[in-house]
């Protein structure tokens, strides 16, 4: 099938971007024709995806590479400068139009992951006729979280929603979507279960015998990183050696305002970007993985954590309860600093259970998410798309 994704963010690192990402690729594997759309990334982004080096077509608005049997397309967006810094907040959808056209025109399918450049990818699926399928990626509750009428709206026009998790399945269901075009497909790990511990402990100089506590993804405030930072101190009076490692890039705020100021002390590691290899080595080299968020459809990080066969520590939230069992292979918190902190300790203090808890989730990586499965369940989707009726535009 030919394939087009949409996505402002494509990278193998990353949350929703790497999820975009092993679509694509593991797709483009299976014998699809696949092509992404998306953003011309930022000097930060491009770290983590240096796309110069794979010898890219360069135009005045755009440039296309090949990576891993995909076509990329990377699109510098409608306004300039300006343009460019609003977009990146994703609250707008500044994609250039006829660009998306001219590489949507030879498609059969469209999929939209994460909701950014929706309305334009709503736009050129119906002037084409084309199916269209969307991974919303919704948090509701959440600030532009992809929960309002009008975003719901948006979605019916959509010939299949795949979801991350029943849970999310029957959110849509219960606000109107209709549940035979929802399919449910999950997500895999971004991650190999191997990497240099040694190598990341000695590069950024942290002892062999120190805890790490490992916080990966976007520097948003709502995924508990600032929490996790106040956390810092009640852990110290316990265990004054343990590091606190963050990668991830900054989010919305985080690009005003330097969170990590506050925290000046060498047992704080910050990496704004890492490659796929030093993940997977800090990944590695960690003691447990945390991220108290409270917005989430999946949580990518958990699955990479658990790959390594360490224990995590999630948000109390719903869509975390189909990934995370409490007190079987990690813990699940309010995003309070006391309840981080707790959480934190009882892995320190008992590192017989950390080790089962990891190992559990490890478990439960290989018996109910491996991507063959997942791929499977998206190919199902688009089948699905295929088949459907689409509804005609309002004139």
């Amino acid at each position: 099938m030919k394939v087009l994704f949409t996505k402002r963010g494509y990278s193998p690192v990353g949350g929703s971007e790497s999820l975009a990402y092993q679509f694509a690729t593991r797709l483009a594997a299976r014998g699809h024709d696949v092509r992404v759309v998306c953003a011309w990334p930022s000097e930060k982004e491009e770290a983590a995806y240096p796309a110069p080096r794979l010898q890219p077509s360069v135009f005045d608005d755009h440039r296309v590479f090949l990576d891993r049997g995909v076509e990329v397309v990377q699109v510098k967006p409608r306004g300039g400068i300006f343009g460019k810094a609003a977009d990146a907040t994703t609250l707008l959808d500044l994609m250039r139009g006829d660009l998306l056209e001219r590489y949507a025109e030879d498609r059969e399918l469209i999929h939209n992951v994460g909701r950014e450049y929706l309305d334009s990818s709503i736009d050129v699926s119906e002037e084409f006729g084309l199916p269209l399928v969307l991974t919303p990626l919704a948090h509701p509750g959440q600030f532009h979280g992809g929960d309002t009428p009008a975003d719901f709206a948006r979605y019916r026009r959509a010939d299949v929603i795949t979801t991350m998790t029943e849970w999310e399945r029957l959110w849509h269901a219960s606000n109107g979507i209709d549940p035979e075009r929802l399919v449910t497909t999950g997500m895999g790990p971004n991650a190999f279960a191997a990497g240099d511990a040694a190598g990341f402990r000695r590069r950024h100089g942290i002892p062999a015998d120190a805890l790490i506590v490992l916080y990966i993804g976007r520097k948003e405030r709502y995924k508990g990183y600032i929490h996790l930072l106040d956390a810092t101190e009640l852990v110290w009076r316990h265990h004054p050696e343990t590091r606190f490692v963050f990668i991830g890039v900054p989010g919305f705020y985080s690009m005003f305002f330097d969170d990590f100021a506050r925290y000046a002390d060498e047992r704080i590691l910050h990496l704004e970007s890492a490659s796929a290899a030093e993940k997977d080595a800090a990944l590695e080299a960690c003691s447990m993985f945390a991220m108290p968020s409270l917005h989430e459809t999946f949580g990518l990080g958990y699955l990479e954590a658990w790959l390594h066969a360490k224990p995590v520590i999630g948000g109390e939230i719903p869509a975390l309860h189909e990934v995370i069992e409490h007190g079987v292979d990690g813990f699940r918190v309010r995003q309070r600093v006391e309840e981080i902190a707790a959480a934190i300790l009882r892995l320190v203090d008992d590192p017989d259970a950390a080790r089962a808890m990891g190992e559990r989730g490890r478990e439960k990586v290989d018996g109910r998410w491996g991507w063959d499965g997942v791929i499977d369940r998206v190919e199902t989707a688009y089948a699905l798309a295929g088949g459907a009726e689409r509804t005609p535009t309002a004139a």
